[in-house]
């Protein structure tokens, strides 16, 4: 009869047990799940959390010392796996880390700490000097740009050795109005 953690996982290391595997489950998705809540994991993966933090439990369940208690260890493999999929998850969804404000692009977001009057008036003079020197382009090499801005950040760079030339020129033509007095 299994009615402790200790006797489902020695059940399951010893025999495969899927009555102790399922009473482990069972017993401690209230906890996987309330602690992938507070670790922010939005409600559409709240389910897949939930089963990727079972299935690294089992599969290091023979890491497990039964000197410590299971719940500890649980909540720690818990709390490492959220935190790994909210980073793949903002990673991959160029997102801010906290998933409640997703909406948050970090392309657009400014740390807080870089407000200072010093640091805006550096960032106003850069997108000044960034107009004026979009504004002596030619009309072909702004196009280049807005293309290489418009397309998906998967593709590094232009498919043909002219375009990636003629790019590479006009950022140099960019790069010389940044250091230029």
């Amino acid at each position: 009869m299994i009615n402790t953690a200790e006797s489902a996982i020695d059940a399951w290391l010893n025999q495969r047990d899927q009555n102790a595997a399922a009473w482990l489950i069972n017993e401690h998705r209230h906890l996987v799940l309330s602690t992938a809540r507070r670790w922010g994991v939005p409600a559409e993966m709240e389910q897949d959390a939930v089963q990727e933090v079972f299935i690294r439990v089992f599969n290091k369940l023979h890491r497990f010392r039964p000197e410590k208690p299971f719940l500890h260890w649980l909540s720690i493999v818990t709390r490492y796996t959220c935190a790994k999929l909210r980073r793949h998850w903002c990673h991959r969804h160029h997102l801010s880390t906290v998933f409640e404000n997703s909406a948050l692009d970090l392309t657009h977001a400014e740390l807080t700490h870089n407000r200072s009057p010093d640091h805006e008036a550096s960032v106003r003079e850069d997108i000044r000097r960034l107009q004026i020197a979009l504004g002596q382009l030619l009309p072909h090499e702004r196009l280049l740009i807005e293309q290489q801005l418009a397309h998906d950040s998967t593709q590094a760079r232009p498919s043909s050795p002219a375009s990636r030339v003629a790019l590479y020129r006009v950022r140099a033509k960019l790069r010389h109005h940044f250091t230029s007095p």
